[in-house]
């Protein structure tokens, strides 16, 4: 009987610590250094979880970001996607050590956000 308690007593453990990792908000978000291309003065963005969706949300900025220009962010696995209004991919991240890099699709310009 005791080994029988103690599985689901571990069952129940598991499901609650499943639970809360998923209802932990996404690392995404916050307030970044956007740099873009190699010698660039870096921009403040502000990445906002939308409270619908948990991967997902908008951005704010000062400055003009050396001329990317995105207003909605998305996290899918371990990419980060950076959206204007319309939904058009403006750049696609990956993780790295804590931050962010990848490249723009128009021009392939690298980007990075950093704490």
């Amino acid at each position: 009987m005791a080994r029988l308690t103690s599985i689901v007593l571990g069952a129940g453990v598991a499901f609650a610590s499943i639970g809360l990792a998923h209802a932990d908000p996404t690392t995404a978000t916050g307030a970044w250094k956007l740099s873009v291309g190699v010698n660039d003065d870096p921009c403040v963005v502000t990445l906002r979880a939308d409270p619908a969706v948990d991967n997902a949300g908008s951005v704010s900025s000062t400055g003009d970001c050396n001329g990317v220009a995105f207003q909605h962010w998305k996290e899918i696995g371990e990419k980060l996607q950076l959206q204007q209004s319309n939904g058009t991919l403006i750049a696609s991240l990956h993780a790295k050590d804590g931050a962010w890099e990848g490249k723009t699709i128009a021009d392939s310009k690298l980007v990075a956000l950093n704490r």
